[in-house]
């Protein structure tokens, strides 16, 4: 039987880090074109809120593919394992704990059956520690450079676009919680302001990820 061998397998990583960023940033985008698409669903206040909807499936299952993932990943020092585990462990509890739908609901949610107040306690827990993880990997982890090797002019490039997504992930978040802190709840529903800043900070992450797969400005072998 033909048998053909894997010549490169540190290939994988960089295809597993690009799957990372795809999943990231077609999260967004399939909750609310499937919501739209099969259930004529307008945009929804919030991405986590797609859990009560026709695409709950696609969202849990996305949201665990890339804590998954995450958690699989390996990177080349031991703070990048322990930093992508902790994102992965945390971004399962999002999809776990159910965000509140509503506080006229009192039925338990979730795989564990809390308490819609508990679970929503939960998910943002674990919501607000997966962006402050990812930024903190793309504006400290993602940059570092092997100090036995001079920086690549492509590396250069690639650490411009890891400070920006880091930036922008935790501005959005920053903004968010101002935002949460200040506004009218019901403002906040009706523009869809949440959905929007997590639709930014994951699209920001996607771009990450991708980058740091190597999918443009690559290093030469």
């Amino acid at each position: 039987m033909l048998r053909i061998k894997n010549v490169n397998p540190v290939i994988s990583y960089f295809i597993l880090r690009r799957l990372i960023g795809i999943l990231g940033i077609l999260l967004a985008l399939v909750c609310y074109g499937g919501g739209r698409l099969f259930s004529d669903l307008s945009l929804q206040p919030s991405i986590s809120f797609y859990y009560y909807t026709n695409v709950r499936d696609l969202f849990v299952g996305l949201l665990v593919g890339v804590s998954m993932f995450l958690i699989t990943y390996k990177g080349y020092e031991v703070i990048d394992n322990i930093v992508s585990n902790i994102t992965g462990m945390v971004g399962l509890g999002i999809a776990i704990f159910p965000c509140l739908f509503s506080k006229e609901v009192t039925m338990s949610v979730g795989f564990f059956q809390f308490n819609p107040e508990l679970s929503n306690t939960l998910h943002l827990i674990c919501s607000a520690s997966f962006f402050v993880l990812l930024a903190l990997n793309s504006l400290f982890l993602f940059t570092l450079t092997d100090k036995n090797k001079e920086m690549t002019e492509n590396k250069k490039k690639r650490n411009k676009v890891y400070i920006t997504c880091g930036i922008i992930i935790l501005a959005s978040l920053i903004s968010l919680v101002f935002i949460k802190l200040t506004v009218d709840p019901k403002i906040i529903d009706e523009k869809k302001i949440v959905f929007i800043f997590e639709a930014v900070m994951l699209v920001s992450f996607g771009i990450s990820w991708l980058v740091k797969g190597e999918t443009i400005w690559r290093d030469p072998k």
